[in-house]
Formats: structure tokens, sequence, C-alpha cells
């Protein structure tokens, strides 16, 4: 039976959402895998506990007396260390993670640093395409790069605001002009995020950008776009896309639109013409981002039918098994096996290159006067 390790929460605005999708995940899971869940506390400290398989654990979960134990990897070994009070309690070999993690920490390829010292298999796309796609500026100059449209952008830094906020401003109103849409480059869940109609909106809007991120982006606002959605599932080398999921609003998807609300709504219908082009540019993006396991692919279409590519998620919320016709726990049973493909695959490849260059460094170097 593989252990596979399911990774949640995180040092994230997205923390609960987080927790969500474990539980979705842990709920559907097929019952051949043994779980082992680890939950990363707000401070970053990763712990295990019978009880995380429970949604109740979590509601006030600082005032509870937890009975947990502190988990840190074996870098290079494949497996996790149990601790309590500083002390190995048991090792476990890890066969694969899936990672549940959502923002900073998890989706942005530091957590599949981690996973790739330790050894381990995870299913979610490599450190350096999680990277990208978690930041909102990255993706769009990838995308531009690779001519599919994208809402036209302007993007600065904190330091550069807090130095140049006129000339900012200034660019903003003649680039992107108003209304325009402000956000955090590395957040998800729509934290953040504000439509401006004006520049003192703009202002206040930028304010709470920073607020999450020392990046800022902001956005030409389409208005009355369609926005929809299609996930990706990596399997056999080939992407296999869900259905698309489309959403009717008057302004943007919020974070209480995606999590707090009743999703059902009428939707108008997307012609066929627009249907495949938002197939196929979303393979496209997926191909050349090098995503792996469950990506979403986000799009706006305007009122001419013109698709725009909006953000990608690396790790979607709830891993979008709503947009799949297959089963979560088939889909979930075929991302812990391409992911222990995958890095079976990365194991073939050569890590050692023998030279003489330590010794030729040796004997240069006595040759060499240091200068007092």
């Amino acid at each position: 039976m593989k252990n596979v390790a399911v990774i949640f929460g995180g040092k994230s605005v997205e923390h609960d959402i987080s927790i969500i999708t474990a539980l979705q995940v842990m709920k559907n899971f097929p019952k051949q895998f043994n779980l082992i869940p680890i939950y990363i506390q707000n401070d970053g400290r990763f712990f295990y506990s019978k009880d995380f398989f429970s949604g109740e654990t979590f509601v006030n979960f600082d005032k509870k007396h937890i009975k947990k134990l502190e988990i840190t990897f074996n870098l290079g070994q494949g497996s996790i260390n149990f601790n309590k009070k500083n002390k190995t309690k048991k090792i476990e070999k890890i066969d694969c993670a899936l990672l549940c993690n959502h923002g900073h920490g998890g989706e942005d390829g530091s957590l599949q640093g981690l996973l790739e010292l330790a050894e381990i298999p995870y299913t979610s796309s490599n450190v350096a395409s999680s990277a990208v796609t978690m930041d909102k500026i990255l993706t769009k100059i990838m995308l531009i790069n690779e001519n599919i449209s994208t809402p036209a952008y302007v993007h600065f830094c904190k330091d550069e605001y807090e130095l140049n906020k006129e000339k900012i401003l200034k660019n903003i109103n003649e680039k992107i002009k108003f209304p325009c849409i402000v956000k955090p480059s590395r957040l998800g869940s729509s934290v953040g995020i504000n439509i401006c109609e004006n520049e003192d909106m703009l202002k206040k809007a930028i304010e709470i950008a920073l607020m999450f991120d020392n990046k800022i982006i902001v956005e030409k606002f389409i208005k009355n776009a369609k926005e929809c959605a299609l996930a990706f599932v990596k399997t056999n080398n080939k992407f296999i896309s869900s259905e698309i999921q489309q959403i009717n609003k008057d302004s943007f998807y919020t974070f209480e639109d995606k999590y707090l609300k009743n999703k059902e709504s009428e939707k108008e219908k997307l012609s066929k013409s627009v249907v495949n082009e938002i197939k196929k540019i979303g393979e496209n993006v997926c191909k050349f981002l090098d995503t792996e396991g469950v990506v979403r692919v986000d799009f706006l279409i305007d009122e001419k039918d013109k698709v725009f590519v909006n953000e990608i998620n690396s790790i979607p919320g709830s891993l979008a098994f709503n947009l799949f016709k297959t089963k979560f726990e088939d889909l979930l049973t075929i991302l812990v096996n391409e992911a222990i493909k995958e890095f079976n695959s990365r194991q073939k490849l050569s890590y050692k290159f023998n030279s003489n260059a330590i010794e030729t460094y040796l004997k240069m170097s006595k040759n060499i006067k240091c200068s007092k």
C-alpha cells in the first residue's frame, strides 16, 4: 500500500480554502492508498495528527489541544520524521505527496522545491512552472511572448510606487485608463483585488493590494466580459480537458463568489468556435508552461467574442474536480500515478559529471599568491 502525504494549510491568505480542498480530497481518496495528512500551520511548521481527517478540528484550531507530531523531511531519502519534543518517534517512507496548498508557500514553487530536495514525488507543476504561474506578471510576460491575448497591463513594485507614485499613476491613466482592475501579483482566490473607476479609487486599491504583496499589476477591465474556466490534467503526456465552467458576473469573481455563495445561475451559451478556441489556447498554455497535475486556466471573452487568458492556477481550489466528468477518486489515482511516473523519469537523468576541475583548481591555487 502506497503512503500518500496530503499536504495543506500554509502561511497563506488562502489557508482556509486549502483546508477545504484537503478535506474533500481525503474524503474521496481511493482505499488502496494510506493517507498521511500533513497540516502546515500559519507559522509555517508542519504537523501530523489523526484529527486532521475531520473538518471540525480546524474550527477555532488555535484554541484546541490536539495531539499532534511535528513533521520534518529527510532530504534525499524520500521519507519524513514524526517528532515529539525534538525527538524522532517514527520515520515513514512517502511514495507521493498530494498538494492541496493554495498561494504563498505552497503553489509558488517553494513547497515543490522542498519535496524535490527530499526526493518525494508530488502532484503539481515543477518549481519553475509553479513560480511563473503564481506570479501574474511573469505569466503575462510568458503569454505575450507566445502571442496569446491577455488584458493590457502595467506593473510595478512597492519601492517604485513609494518613490514615483505620480509617474506610475500617470502611466496607468495613459496606458490602461479607467475602469481598471488592481491585483496583487502573487495571490489567488481574488483576495486584494478591486475595480477602479477613477484615480481616487485606484490609489485606495493599490494601498489595499500592497497589504498582500510587494508586486502589483493593474489591468484593463474588460466590460461585460464573459468569464469561464477550463481545467486540464496531464496523463500519459497528454492534456485532458474538463468541462468549461462559465461564471455570470457583472464585475469580477470575488472570494465570496468562489467559496461562499451558491453558484447556480443561467449561463449564456458560448459559441462552438469560442469553445474550441478556449480548449486550444488552454492546452497550448499548459504545454509551454510545462504544467503537471491539475491546472485551471481562467478566460475572459469580450463582447466581440475575443478570447483572453486571465490567469493560470497550478493548484486550483478543490483540484477543480467538479469540472471533470471523471470520478474524483479516479482523478486522484491519476494524479498520484502520474506524479510517481514523472519522478521516476527524472531519476533516470544523470546528475553526475566527473572532471578534474577540483584537482586543477588546487594546483592553480598553489601558484597564486594572495595579496595581503
